[in-house]
């Protein structure tokens, strides 16, 4: 009775400690508890890649979305990456985008919403990576990739329905002054 009650209290205080390092058994419990997410974030959509699962949240009091990167570690997930990107009255927006390398795997998702009624598609990627996804005013798309890659490298392109470019993503194009708030969709000008 004794040995009984001393692995019960052993288990107890291995589950506790793992608990406490960050360590939960779902990849949604795992992101909820990431301590740089924010208490009132709401889930908007889980990506799985082979062993992490990555969770997209937005949250409106705090005007900000939030990606986290659960990884699976055993039978746990840990929340161990998020990224934040404030809200923002542009036309088109990137509202999730997060690049890692983990231990056992790579990744990059970029999450793109358009109010912009000329914009039919988005393309990102890099060769033979290169994606191209149909896009409605409103509507938001998201893109994947098995590997780890600045989200601007991708070269995230809006285009209209006629195949000309609208928008790219990233820092503005002629300066060397790189602010983090310049760091998003900029409309083409018609010129270039």
């Amino acid at each position: 009775m004794k040995k009984l009650i001393f692995i019960t209290s052993l288990l107890f205080l291995i589950i506790f400690i793992v608990f406490i390092g960050g360590y939960r058994f779902t990849a949604l419990s795992a992101a909820k508890s990431h301590s740089f997410l924010s208490k009132n974030a709401e889930l908007m959509e889980q990506y799985e890649t082979d062993s992490s699962v990555i969770s997209l949240f937005r949250n409106n009091e705090e005007q900000t979305y939030q990606t986290v990167l659960s990884e699976k570690s055993g039978m746990f997930f840990r929340g161990s990456v998020s990224t934040n990107i404030p809200y923002s009255s542009d036309k088109v927006q990137t509202v999730g985008g997060i690049s890692a390398t983990t231990e056992n795997d790579a990744v990059t998702l970029l999450s793109v919403i358009s109010y912009d009624e000329d914009v039919a598609y988005i393309e990102a990627g890099v060769e033979p990576n290169l994606e191209r996804k149909a896009i409605s005013k409103g509507e938001r798309i998201s893109f994947l990739f098995p590997f780890n890659e600045q989200l601007d490298l991708l070269n995230p392109t809006a285009f209209n329905k006629e195949g000309k470019k609208n928008y790219y993503y990233g820092y503005p194009k002629n300066t060397n002054v790189f602010r983090i708030e310049d760091y998003k969709w900029h409309k083409i000008d018609e010129n270039e």
